[in-house]
């Protein structure tokens, strides 16, 4: 059994696994790594540690934590990612849409019983045409749950949980990772060590900068808010369905990022 089916067995879904712990444990890669070069008793027994740190419920605590890290991070970016992205893209003065492809968009809404605003309207109160395509997009997440894993939505709604969380966590996995190759490398240069494994530390020193890279240049606002709107172009694309969503409601658990409670 491997560690993904213990960790399945003990209640992570494809959602928490992907979007959730996994960011978390790309910030604990650093230290992981480091210490199994150093101590290679570590290295053995992985899935006995896991199903033990999921039996003291440290796993789901760490999941908990980058939640609540994305979710901040997300408030921050205000209308550039999550509820508040897809809402700004129903308006009139959001130019991302095409307005032919938005007008279908809000035809089906309002076939739905949703009052958009008209540009004129919007233009007299952009607060109220906010709110009113905020309103839409609720009901619209809802009603899309019994799409759940069966289109590429939830793809989508996992990478942008994903892109999320591991953004709220930045500060703390460069943090790691700066460690890590410090560490590692004042340990090579002091310990005599064989030549293969001078050259795993230094490989090892290469994966840490590769990733203090990474994180630096592609775990961005730029990187959330593309993910934001990859999922918000699937939800929109289910308004060119025309039988009601929802007529059919699946039993499957479907967490949204953008109403991530």
């Amino acid at each position: 059994m491997t560690a993904e089916d213990i960790l399945r067995s003990v209640g992570f879904d494809r959602y928490d696994l992907n979007a959730r712990l996994k960011p978390g444990l790309i910030v604990l890669l650093p230290i992981f790594a480091t210490v199994a070069f150093w101590v290679p008793q570590v290295r053995t027994g992985l899935g006995a540690t896991a199903s033990l740190l999921s039996a003291c419920g440290l796993l789901y605590l760490l999941s908990q934590t980058v939640r609540a890290a994305g979710r901040a991070a997300e408030r921050r970016m205000g209308d550039k990612a999550g509820r508040k992205h897809s809402a700004r893209l129903l308006t009139h003065a959001d130019s991302v849409i095409a307005p032919e492809t938005k007008a279908r968009y809000h035809a089906y809404l309002r076939s739905h019983g949703h009052l958009i605003s008209t540009p004129d309207e919007e233009r007299t109160s952009p607060e109220t045409a906010f709110s009113r395509a905020g309103s839409a997009i609720d009901w619209l997440l809802e009603h899309t749950r019994a799409e759940g894993k069966k289109t590429l939505l939830y793809g989508e709604l996992i990478s942008y949980g994903f892109q999320r969380n591991l953004y709220g966590m930045k500060p703390v996995a460069l943090a790691f990772a700066v460690l890590a190759l410090a560490v590692n490398g004042a340990l090579l240069w002091k310990r005599p060590l064989d030549e293969a494994a001078i050259w795993t530390g230094i490989l090892l020193e290469a994966g840490l900068v590769a990733l203090i890279v990474w994180l630096a240049l592609f775990v961005t606002k730029t990187s959330v808010t593309d993910a934001s709107f990859a999922y918000a172009q699937q939800l929109f694309n289910l308004c060119e369905i025309e039988a009601p969503m929802g007529a059919k409601r699946s039993r499957a658990k479907v967490v949204s990022p953008v109403a991530d409670k």
